[in-house]
């Protein structure tokens, strides 16, 4: 295995445990209704929100981890993904996906360095 493979294991590995210990302690801890994040082909979007009159103006800044992009309320992460091309999903459903996507990277790179 060579040292850079290594290193994006550990760097993946990383990355799902810090996912999966956020699910595991924040079952409750989220107010319910500002669940939702918006993702698109590449991944959960990031937003700046600021005010605007009595309103907000969210602006897309790039892109982040399920457990760690803004989080909206359904409607208005419907309405966000509708102006960015994009979906709303409800975030740990994101995140755990994430995490299961990480570890099947870890597991394929595994199995093509023991090749």
């Amino acid at each position: 295995m060579t040292n850079t493979t290594a290193t994006l294991i550990a760097n993946f590995r990383t990355a799902a445990e810090e996912i999966e210990a956020h699910l595991a302690t924040s079952a409750c801890a989220v107010i319910a209704s500002h669940n939702w994040i918006v993702i698109d082909d590449f991944g959960p979007l990031t937003f700046t929100v600021t005010p605007e009159g009595k309103k907000h103006r969210a602006t897309c800044t790039g892109h982040g981890r399920a457990h760690r992009v803004n989080r909206f309320t359904r409607e208005d992460a419907e309405h966000l993904a509708r102006a960015c091309n994009a979906r709303p999903a409800f975030w740990a459903d994101a995140a755990r996906e994430e995490a299961t996507t990480l570890r099947s990277h870890i597991a394929t790179l595994k199995a093509l360095s023991a090749a």
